[in-house]
C-alpha cells in the first residue's frame, strides 16, 4: 500500500519534522512511504496514494487520485477538502479532533479571566510606566468576576466540552449549542439547544465562545443583527474560524462599547494584516492562530494516525471519521 505523508503548511511550525515521517516508515515497513514536502510533490504523488496524511487535496487533481480510499487530516477544520467530488466519493475523511482540546481550552479560559479583569489594560498601564488603580478597581472600571457568568458556547464538540469542564469550576453557568440537542445536556451544562436558537444563547450570554466548524450554515455566524442581541460589554472568544464573524460589525460593536471585549486567535485572512483595527482596538486581544499550541503536537498526532493505519489494514472503523454531510 502506497501511503502519501505530505503534512505541510505555510506556517513552518505546522510542516510535520523529517524524524516522524521516519518513525511511521520504521513502524509500517510492509508499506511504501511517499514523503512530499510541497504543494506540487503532493499533487504529482496523489494518483500513486492509497492512503493520504495531508491537509491537502485540490480538487482538480482529485480525478486522478483512482486509488485513494482515506485522508487523514492533520487539523480539525477540513474545509479545505470539502469539495462536491470528494464528498461524493467513498473516500474517508478523518480529522485530528481532539488533539488540542485541552490547549484550546486553557486558553479560552486564559483569555476569559484576562479580559474580565482588564488584564490588557493593566499591561498597557504597566508599560507606560501608570498606575491605573483608578482606572482598574470600582464599580466603574469593568472588572468581574467570573462567578455567576454566564458564558455560551457554540459548537459543543471535543473542544466545547473541555471548555466546560474547566470554566465550571469557576462558578461560570454555560448553555450550549450543537446539532444533536435532543440529546441530554452534558454535566456542567445546563441548556443545550439547536442551531436555530443561537439568539437565546446571545441575549444571555455574558461570554460567547466560537467553537463551531465553518461550514456553509457558519459562515458570519456572528455579524450585526447578532450583535445587536448579545449583552452590552459581552465579552467574544473565536477559536475557531475567522470567518464565523462579520469583521466589520464586531470592530463597530467593539469600538461603541456593546461588545466588551473580545479574544480573537483566528481570522479572516492569516497573517492577519499590519493595518487591521483588530491590532489597536484596546479591547482586543490578538493572538496568532495559537489558541492550540503544544509543547509536543506531533506525538499525539502521529500517534493517531498510526492507530488508524492499523484499523485501516484491519478493515476497522477508523476514528474521528469526518460527517461529509454535516462538513466535520
Amino acid at each position: 500500500m502506497n501511503v502519501l505523508v505530505g503534512v505541510i503548511s505555510p506556517a513552518p511550525v505546522w510542516v510535520i519534522p523529517r524524524s516522524f515521517v521516519e518513525q511511521l516508515q520504521s513502524e509500517f515497513p510492509q508499506h511504501t512511504f511517499l514523503d512530499a514536502w510541497d504543494r506540487e510533490t503532493i499533487r504529482r504523488q496523489l494518483p500513486e496514494a492509497d492512503v493520504a496524511f495531508t491537509p491537502f487535496i485540490d480538487r482538480d487533481v482529485f480525478p486522478t487520485a483512482t486509488r485513494l480510499r482515506w485522508v487523514q487530516s492533520p487539523a480539525v477544520g477540513v474545509g479545505s477538502l470539502m469539495f462536491p467530488e470528494l464528498l461524493a466519493s467513498p473516500v474517508v475523511i478523518t480529522s485530528a479532533r481532539g488533539i488540542r482540546a485541552r490547549s484550546i481550552a486553557e486558553h479560552v479560559i486564559g483569555a476569559t479571566i484576562a479580559l474580565a479583569r482588564r488584564l490588557p489594560a493593566a499591561l498597557r498601564a504597566q508599560q507606560a510606566h501608570r498606575w491605573a488603580q483608578d482606572e482598574l478597581e470600582g464599580p466603574g472600571s469593568g472588572v468581574r468576576t467570573l462567578d455567576g457568568l454566564r458564558m455560551g458556547i457554540v459548537g459543543l464538540g471535543s473542544i466545547g466540552m473541555e471548555i466546560v469542564k474547566l470554566a465550571t469550576p469557576f462558578g461560570i453557568r454555560i448553555s450550549a449549542i450543537r446539532r444533536r440537542a435532543h440529546d441530554p445536556p452534558p454535566a456542567g451544562v445546563d441548556h443545550v439547544y439547536p442551531p436555530d436558537r443561537l439568539p437565546e444563547i446571545l441575549e444571555n450570554s455574558d461570554i460567547l465562545v466560537l467553537a463551531v466548524p465553518h461550514t456553509p450554515d457558519t459562515k458570519q455566524i456572528v455579524g450585526r443583527r447578532e450583535l445587536e442581541r448579545m449583552k452590552p460589554g459581552a465579552i467574544l472568544i473565536n477559536i475557531a474560524r475567522g470567518k464565523l464573524i462579520d469583521d466589520q460589525a464586531v470592530i463597530e460593536a467593539l469600538r461603541s462599547g456593546k461588545l466588551g471585549g473580545a479574544a480573537l486567535d483566528v481570522f479572516t485572512r492569516e497573517p492577519l494584516e499590519p493595518d487591521s483595527p483588530y491590532w489597536e482596538l484596546p479591547n482586543v486581544m490578538v493572538t496568532p492562530h495559537t489558541s492550540g499550541a503544544m509543547q509536543d503536537y506531533w506525538t499525539p498526532l502521529v500517534a493517531l494516525f498510526a492507530d488508524n493505519l492499523h484499523r485501516f489494514e484491519r478493515g476497522e472503523p477508523l476514528l474521528n471519521q469526518v460527517d461529509k454531510t454535516a462538513g466535520y
